[in-house]
């Protein structure tokens, strides 16, 4: 029993020094949606729980290149998006009216492209939204022209998105005041298929493992047959001893004898 723990544990110190952090500070649902593109690619990885409810995601060394440009090609990490609250503070300097439109415009954007990224299939979205504005300046009243907004989209190469243009559309347009639905351009661009490398694996005494691992494996292995007779020696020994020292042992009654 004693051997079996530690072959376990060696084992355990093993995998663990394989794994380095990939990525950290995300939330939980975005890491569990990283972590099931890795897995289901073959590639292992992990999760450990941080500060503030946040995840770090941890990658087999010998494969963090591949998870980069796998979760790269599947839109992760996700698009970090700031809303309206955070770009109108309850407290600070009081701004320009100039420049509380093109954070209100931005602002606008980010809510709306945030929303697109949420169907199924997009793997990121973008809105530049167009709202002219009159000269103070002008003496003409010339009408102004209407607004207009651009959503560029990458999406999924096997999701077919051609189908919820009208849909895309019908949410910029009830998002953004005054936008007619004509107005608005959508613009889709299929992510190209990832390529993953598939791990070239090795077989070290029936173990199956990664060509890159093999070598500590062996190391392991090595470790393990100059400690398990090393071990059992001392195992024998303590037993010995034991034995001598037992009230009752056979040594005790040859010395009464």
């Amino acid at each position: 029993m004693g051997h079996r723990r530690l072959i376990y544990c060696l084992l355990l110190l093993l995998l663990a020094g394989c794994k380095e952090t990939l990525y950290s500070d995300l939330p939980e649902r975005q890491a569990n949606e990283m972590l099931a593109v890795l897995l289901a690619n073959g590639i292992a990885a992990d999760k450990r729980p941080g500060k503030g409810g946040k995840v770090t995601l941890r990658v087999a060394q010998e494969r963090f290149a591949d998870a980069v440009a796998l979760l790269h090609d599947n839109g992760f990490p996700r698009d970090r998006f700031t809303d309206l609250g955070q770009l109108f503070p309850r407290e600070g300097l009081i701004s320009s009216p100039s420049e509380e439109r093109i954070r209100y415009v931005y602002g606008l954007s980010q809510q709306v492209a945030e929303t697109l990224t949420q169907i199924d299939g997009v793997i990121t979205a973008r809105v530049h939204v167009v709202l002219p504005e009159r000269n103070p300046d002008a003496l003409d009243e010339t009408p102004l022209p209407p607004t207009s907004a651009a959503v560029f989209i990458k999406h999924r190469p096997d999701v077919d998105m051609g189908d919820q243009i009208p849909r895309i559309k019908r949410i910029v347009q009830n998002s953004v005041a005054g936008l007619p639905y004509e107005k608005i351009s959508v613009a889709l661009f299929p992510a190209s298929p990832p390529q993953v490398r598939r791990p070239r694996l090795e077989s070290v005494l029936g173990i199956v493992v990664e060509r890159s691992s093999a070598r500590r494996l062996r190391g392991v292995l090595m470790l393990l047959v100059a400690v398990l007779p090393l071990s059992a020696g001392v195992a024998a020994w303590l037993g010995w001893r034991y034995g001598r020292r037992r009230p009752g042992s056979k040594t005790e009654a040859d010395g009464g004898a």
